[in-house]
């Protein structure tokens, strides 16, 4: 009785400049969370393996989903360029704060961005205070523009240290967490750090299933820059008027009117956020 050959493994070289083997589940499982069916996610992973060859980057294998899943749906593709759609929130770290914020809001916190605050020996600048009754958080926020630039420990160092500066002045509003937040990985050592220090970590794939994306998702709370119905320069000039989330567009229409987006082009930007709620 003969046997089915083994698969060959086809090398793909991550933005990291590290080397790991294609695989169909870690795609799967990224089309599945942006919500497309399992028929739909098929057709996709059946595409790209027909182009996939040795050596490809893991950023051409994004691209040739993302272009495959945009024909099927403008909104699932929007939603499965999540990660690429906040690296693209830059270059300041405002609106990477301004989407951490409004994660809290929906957890029926008041937030602040961006506030100084003085410690024992020296004033911080605080990226997120977040307050509700009983409990009250400091969160500073780690932005990144490149997929291979992880949070290491020392980063995690330095922000306990603040944490711990900031905790030691008597005449501050005591705060019950310190968050380290970041949209790219932490470093092993980062993370047992934080365990041990109780300093909390959030990026995109920590807390295991509880992570940025998962959170993003569940709380439906998307930026402007995943939408596949702007273009580059028109989503620039969304941030550049702090304008960062889909949600903010929705409540300010009038904001499309000034990028000269009218009638048909109007409603599809409008269509595409109303979609994005809707998964």
């Amino acid at each position: 009785m003969s046997k089915n050959p083994p698969q060959k493994i086809i090398a793909v070289e991550k933005a990291s400049g590290e080397h790991e083997a294609f695989s169909e589940e870690k795609l799967h499982a990224s089309l599945r969370h942006a919500g497309a069916s399992e028929a739909m996610a098929e057709r996709v992973i059946l595409r790209v393996k027909e182009q996939v060859r040795p050596g490809i980057t893991s950023a051409k294998i994004y691209r040739l989903a993302f272009s495959l899943l945009h024909k099927e749906s403008r909104h699932l593709a929007a939603r499965y360029s999540l990660k690429q759609a906040i690296m693209a929130l830059g270059p300041s770290g405002y609106p990477f704060e301004r989407l951490i914020a409004a994660l809290f809001e929906q957890q029926n916190y008041t937030t602040e961005v961006d506030v100084e605050l003085p410690g024992a020996c020296v004033r911080h600048e605080v990226d997120v205070i977040a307050t509700r009754p009983g409990h009250r958080v400091l969160v500073e926020c780690k932005y990144r523009n490149n997929h291979g630039n992880k949070c290491d420990v020392k980063v995690a160092l330095y922000v306990h240290a603040r944490a711990m500066d900031l905790a030691k002045n008597p005449d501050l509003p005591p705060f019950q967490d310190f968050w380290l937040t970041t949209n790219a990985k932490f470093t092993r050592d980062a993370i047992q750090y934080g365990e041990c220090a109780g300093l909390k970590l959030l990026s995109w794939d920590y807390p295991e299933g509880k992570g940025l994306r998962e959170r993003i998702q569940l709380s439906q709370i998307h930026p402007v820059t995943c939408l596949t119905t702007l273009k580059v320069w028109q989503k620039k000039e969304l941030l550049g008027k702090n304008v960062v989330l889909c949600t903010e567009l929705a409540d300010r229409p009038e904001m499309l009117d000034e990028m000269h987006l009218k009638g048909p082009a109007r409603r599809r930007v409008l269509k595409e956020i109303a979609d994005l709620k809707e998964i």
